[in-house]
């Protein structure tokens, strides 16, 4: 059995809990930091609106912290990895309006993450959407050769 084939189930796990991580972070962080995060969206260059600010600081967190569970149950988990994917990925766009075409970077991100600069964050959204692919590829694969496996018998 080839390697990739054996530890297959190990890096999907691996994969699965540090979105499981990321994302409970992310949306407990914004629901405990409400008003800061609030704040944070209404100044921002890209979004326009104390509406939008005040929908998206419910609707963020939320959506993370279901992507989360989504993720953490074995037959929803593919989903929640696509699901985590168009996060990330719509994250990414925002990430480059404010790398690309904003006039003022604000600060809108919590924990570890305050350290890093915008560009910084920007190559690690890309490096989670790559992160992502494996996951969802992986995940299908093993699947795959369980099901062919199962039948097989």
């Amino acid at each position: 059995m080839k390697w990739y084939q054996k530890h297959t189930g190990l890096i999907t796990e691996i994969i699965s809990y540090l979105f499981i991580l990321l994302f409970v972070f992310a949306g407990v962080t914004k629901l405990m930091e409400g008003d800061l995060f609030f704040n944070n969206l209404n100044n921002s260059p890209i979004l326009s609106g104390k509406e939008t600010a005040t929908i998206l600081s419910w609707a963020v967190p939320i959506l993370e912290i279901v992507v989360a569970i989504l993720i953490a149950w074995p037959m929803t988990r593919l989903k929640g990895l696509y699901s985590a994917q168009i996060l990330i990925i719509i994250f990414t766009f925002y990430v480059s309006g404010i790398v690309f075409f904003s006039p003022y970077t604000p600060c809108s991100c919590g924990g570890i993450i305050t350290l890093l600069s915008w560009p910084e964050h920007l190559i690690l959204d890309v490096g989670l959407i790559l992160l992502s692919i494996i996951g969802i590829k992986l995940y299908r694969k093993r699947n795959k050769l369980y099901a062919s496996s199962v039948f097989n018998c």
